[in-house]
């Protein structure tokens, strides 16, 4: 399997981290959607990361339809996601609050990296950050009261509670001044010293 992107996305980063969790083969091909346009473009019609191609050349688009997979042929005792019921409920809640913050926090971040800084729309800005911080906030209660945020093992739900967290201290570190979510920042730095999490964390060149 070829997983197409760079850990600097969220989206790739939660691939890679549930790839290596599920002990998957697969080689990274860090294609930045920038600068290789054309070479995505051949994968993936809409040039976004992250895309999958599978091992018979079949391609798979959007970071939720590649773990829908990779959960498919790699986590046959449910680990990661429950099976069904109420917990399967509870875990695809919890991350389906960290993919919101990891989207939000995208759009803040090019809103302000990419756009020229007298075009740059303050109250949208202000408001996208406002859900980055509410969804935050869900996720530092939720990791209050346990060493994971459902159950009592790791589960899609901290993956991608984490992969926010760090997206957002990176991305947006104002928003994290003065460790405003102690709890979910515990819950990353349980988390970042997992190989699955610190051989994914993006490293700028």
């Amino acid at each position: 399997m070829q997983l197409i992107g760079r850990n600097m996305s969220p989206f790739v980063r939660r691939t890679s981290i549930a790839l290596k969790l599920l002990g998957l083969d697969y080689e990274q091909v860090e294609l930045p959607t920038a600068e290789d346009t054309d070479k995505i473009a051949k994968i993936n019609p809409v040039i976004r990361v992250p895309s999958m191609v599978l091992d018979g050349g079949e391609t798979l688009l959007d970071s939720n339809a590649i773990i829908d997979h990779l959960l498919e042929v790699g986590d046959p005792e449910h680990r990661l996601l429950p099976a069904s019921g109420a917990d399967r409920r509870t875990v695809l809640r919890l991350a389906g609050i960290g993919h919101g913050i990891m989207e939000k926090a995208v759009s803040s971040a090019y809103e302000r990296g990419r756009r020229p800084k007298e075009f740059i729309y303050d109250g949208w800005v202000k408001q996208v950050e406002g859900q980055v911080e509410s969804g935050l906030a869900a996720l530092n209660e939720a990791a209050s009261n346990s060493d994971f945020l459902h159950g009592d093992h790791l589960t899609l739900a901290d993956v991608n509670a984490v992969v926010a967290h760090d997206f957002v201290c990176t991305a947006e570190p104002y928003l994290m001044k003065n460790d405003p979510y102690p709890a979910l920042s515990a819950l990353a730095k349980r988390c970042g010293e997992q190989a699955s999490f610190a051989d994914t964390m993006f490293k700028p060149g």
